[in-house]
């Protein structure tokens, strides 16, 4: 994946108590699994012009921003967006993209209060499993919350776009689908194929959202057999113990080794604790690596 000279690694949810909204690793060219909700057993969209109101912001919204957004769905109380960034711009983009809806939701039904429950999740996401893995997740979302029988007949996600021959869209769809195949009609066969092996899932806590980063590690699994890749976890290891033998890293390749190194291990899971103590670098050094001017 072209992506600002980033290596793609795996997907992390960013459910850290130590990485706030304001220290989320956040760079431009980096891939992001939004998820929000409504609070409580409300809803976000009443109706269908609802629905086509936050597409219309939305569009506006990744042409504002300058966002290429991959796939989205919305379901009646929550919904999620694969995007990625081509600027540091991730919350200043959320907070126009869901402000705006919120205001237009409460002036339409003369209401007050929050439309969102607090503030969205963004799941980082840097490996061509893991993106896929994740646009499954989001397209067989409805059909797990039984809204209907298969998930392309769900109007309100962006699963058509990947099945048929599609008119021009602001979303980027073709993104994915290339991964798969360089010709687009295979690749919505084998797109649609992942997908009906995806319902298989028997995940009971599939719409749970503390359960997400398991769900999708499931559904890596089915992708992994599209592309037959091997498990990277084993060079993860080594480059890790080249590094922790390191006492200074002053050259330019070594640099750009022990970055990608660092985003493989939060990909993987690693606590940016752990990653502090393993390369005996500080929490700051960590995000200056990582965000460089």
């Amino acid at each position: 994946m072209k992506n600002k000279g980033l290596p793609f690694g795996r997907i992390l949810l960013m459910q850290n108590p130590g990485l706030t909204i304001n220290k989320r690793i956040v760079f431009e060219g980096g891939v992001y699994h939004i998820i929000q909700r409504a609070p409580g057993r409300e809803l976000l969209f009443l109706e269908k012009s609802d629905y086509l109101h936050f597409l219309a912001v939305l569009k506006e919204t990744v042409k504002k921003f300058n966002l290429d957004l991959f796939c989205f769905a919305l379901l009646p109380n929550h919904l999620h967006l694969l995007l990625r960034i081509n600027k540091s711009n991730l919350s200043s983009a959320m907070k126009n993209l869901f402000e705006r809806y919120a205001d237009y939701f409460n002036k339409k039904y003369r209401r007050k209060g929050h439309v969102f429950c607090g503030r969205y999740r963004a799941s980082f996401c840097n490996s061509d499993d893991y993106l896929l893995a994740a646009s499954l997740y989001i397209h067989i979302n409805p059909y797990k919350a039984t809204l209907c029988k298969h998930p392309k007949e769900y109007r309100w996600s962006s699963l058509n776009l990947y099945l048929e021959n599609s008119k021009k869209s602001f979303v980027n769809y073709e993104f994915i689908l290339s991964l798969l195949h360089s010709q687009m009609e295979e690749a919505r066969k084998k797109y649609l194929e992942m997908i009906d092996e995806s319902l298989k899932s028997r995940e009971e806590a599939f719409l749970d959202l503390s359960s997400v980063k398991k769900i999708i590690g499931e559904l890596v699994k089915i992708t992994k057999r599209f592309f037959n890749k091997k498990d990277e976890k084993g060079d993860l290891e080594k480059l890790l113990d080249s590094f922790r033998k390191k006492k200074r890293v002053v050259k330019p390749e070594d640099k750009e080794a022990r970055k990608y190194l660092i985003q493989q291990l939060i990909a993987n899971g690693y606590k940016v604790k752990d990653i502090t103590e393993e390369l005996q670098i500080s929490r700051a050094s960590l995000y200056r690596i990582l965000n460089p001017k």
